[in-house]
């Protein structure tokens, strides 16, 4: 009796998460453009995306793929690329809550709209299937869609409330395990660095398990230890939650005696993850 009315106690919940248009729902007149003028477009987003670590260079990064993304000349590059900065920009350059929520949701739209890239995934979706469905026929090159998607749906859904958590955690699940199937080292040990925030965040009859949070946390360092983010991440949510200030402080001040020169291609990553860390530190004695 008392898992039927828990039954319907989620059902009820659920009714009353957050609604947000797909990617897969939205479209739009595209403006016709010559292959020079898109790869034109292309480079000029890229080069500011090497400053991604600069607010302003980033948004101008955002508006040259923005352009790109309104012309018959949007690919799957186009669209992974702007899943990837909307979830940067909100995470990492911005700080009202509200704003934050309507770019990962943004993010979420394009990651929707690079995993339509796949033709395949894209029939299978105009035959009305669910995203949990087709999501078996996306294949490694549709990696960055599937994680940026799930990344950004993950942190909408986690400041939008409990029934919107439990309408999209299995989606959201589904779209790691698509990429640990594909690509199992994706973005720096990424998949592995969710596992770990996943076990230490998750309530225990959720699935949450400290041991194999730790291990998968090791695992993702282990996989790009030159990615500073993994362990921001580790002493943010495993050492808060294991309340170890000793190893928390350790950790982060490790981060902040790293070189920035421990990787060319990961320095706009590694020079926002130190701020982060800066920031925890600040707030220790609140946290333990």
């Amino acid at each position: 009796m008392k898992y039927y009315v828990l039954c319907i106690l989620l059902l009820s919940f659920v009714g009353c998460a957050s609604k947000r248009q797909s990617g897969f729902e939205s479209s739009e007149t595209l403006s016709s453009l010559s292959d020079k003028e898109a790869q034109t477009l292309k480079a000029e987003a890229k080069k500011f995306w090497a400053n991604r670590h600069i607010k302003a260079e980033l948004e101008q990064s955002i508006n040259m793929w923005e352009k790109l993304s309104r012309t018959d000349k949007a690919d799957r590059e186009t669209f992974q690329a702007l899943t990837h900065a909307y979830y940067l920009l909100a995470d990492a350059h911005e700080e009202d809550l509200e704003l934050k929520k309507s770019l990962w949701e943004k993010g979420a739209l394009f990651g929707e709209k690079a995993m339509a890239q796949n033709p395949q995934f894209a029939a299978n979706m105009n035959d009305k299937k669910t995203m949990e469905e087709s999501l078996p026929l996306l294949a490694k090159e549709d990696a960055a869609s599937m994680y940026w998607t799930a990344a950004n749906l993950g942190k909408w859904a986690k400041f939008s409330g409990i029934a919107t958590q439990l309408k999209y955690k299995g989606r959201i699940k589904g779209l790691v395990e698509g990429v640990e199937k594909v690509n199992p080292t994706f973005f720096h040990g990424s998949v592995q660095r969710y596992w770990g925030a996943f076990y230490a965040v998750a309530p225990s009859f959720a699935g949450g398990d400290l041991n194999k949070s730790i291990k998968a946390f090791n695992a993702s360092i282990e996989q790009a230890p030159a990615y500073l983010g993994t362990k921001v991440l580790m002493a943010e949510v495993y050492y808060t939650k294991k309340q170890d200030k000793k190893a928390f402080e350790a950790t982060l001040k490790e981060v902040l005696a790293t070189s920035d020169s421990i990787s060319k291609e990961l320095m706009p990553e590694n020079v926002l993850e130190k701020k982060k860390a800066q920031s925890l530190l600040k707030k220790m004695d609140e946290l333990f």
